[in-house]
Order: structure tokens, then C-alpha cells, then sequence
């Protein structure tokens, strides 16, 4: 994966048309809720580092996890729970992984403005005045992939860890097309 780091995965699972959720947070002991600020329940798990977000509208959404499986076992765990306190769950509830974030260090400090500048029109932009980093979008590839100046990219936009690594080598061969790597 050319030393690609998976940052969090983000799954969804809809498993019903629509969920009481205070009354999921009235059940389920280890989650919370603030509706002034978030019209959802969270349940964190520390251990994994991964959080699942109950939503009225009957879908979860799992982040945090690192791997695949990982996502798509706290989805599970999160639909047991809200099973088991008398929720009706479909049956044909897909679990669907809806983006992956990676990110590499070039560890090498990076010249945005030359590097924008050299490769103009190439599905890049680059405005420091509203946002820090130099933003790549694949033509072939539905991902936006991100280069900072300290030399860090960092990808997003994709459902599967290949494509992630295809994006990031592509802002690679770009940036060795010009003789910045």
C-alpha cells in the first residue's frame, strides 16, 4: 500500500425507517445524547477508538476504525444493542463502507505555490487564501487527495483502501513528474 496509514472508515447500516433516540439513550447506559447541539446518540468505544452515531432517521454510522472489519463489527455491535432494548431491525440491513481517509509523510517539506504553478490544469487548485493545502481530484477516481506543505497527503472520497492507494500514488507520480520527489 506504499506505506499508506488507514486515518478512519466510515460505515453506514440502515436498519429501520426511523428510531427513537432518546429513547436509545434513555436505554443504553455507556451512550450520549445532547439534542441542543446533535439530533443523534453516540456510543463511544475506547478500546477500538471507534464512536457509532444513532440517527432518528433509522441509519447508524460507525467511524473511528482503522480497518474494515472493524467499522462493520461496531455497526453490529451498535444494531445488538438497539435489538436488544426492542427495536424492530430490518433484515436485510446492508452494512456499506461510505469513505475511507488515508494518509502518507513524503516526510519532505513541500513548495505548494511552485508545485501549483508546475502542475496547472492538471486537476489541481490551490488557494492558501481560503485553505492550506494543494487539493488533487483523480480524473479515473472519486477521491480528493490533499498535499500539505510539510509534506503530508492525506486522502479522502474513497469506499475502498485500493482506490485511496491509487489516488495517493497518482499525487506521488505527479510530484515526481516535475522533480519534487
Amino acid at each position: 500500500m506504499s506505506n499508506i496509514k488507514i486515518e478512519n472508515i466510515v460505515s453506514v447500516a440502515k436498519i429501520c425507517d426511523a428510531l427513537d433516540v432518546s429513547l436509545i439513550y434513555e436505554k443504553i447506559p455507556e451512550s450520549s445524547y445532547n439534542p441542543e447541539e446533535f439530533n443523534g446518540v453516540s456510543i463511544k468505544d475506547d478500546e477500538k477508538k471507534t464512536a457509532a452515531i444513532i440517527l432518528y432517521n433509522g441509519k447508524i454510522v460507525s467511524t473511528g476504525a482503522k480497518t474494515i472489519e472493524d467499522s462493520e463489527k461496531n455497526l453490529k455491535k451498535t444494531i445488538k444493542k438497539i435489538k436488544d432494548i426492542g427495536f424492530e431491525i430490518k433484515k436485510d440491513c446492508n452494512i456499506e463502507t461510505e469513505n475511507i481517509i488515508v494518509s502518507k509523510d513524503l516526510k519532505k517539506e513541500m513548495h505548494l505555490s511552485s508545485i501549483s504553478q508546475a502542475l496547472i490544469l492538471q486537476n489541481i487548485d490551490y488557494q492558501p487564501e481560503k485553505f492550506p493545502g494543494l487539493i488533487f481530484r483523480p480524473e479515473d477516481l472519486c477521491a480528493v487527495v490533499i498535499l500539505f506543505n510539510t509534506g503530508k497527503i492525506v486522502c479522502t472520497g474513497t469506499k475502498n483502501v485500493d482506490d485511496a492507494a491509487c489516488a495517493v500514488n497518482m499525487m506521488e507520480e505527479k510530484l515526481s513528474s516535475i522533480g519534487v520527489l
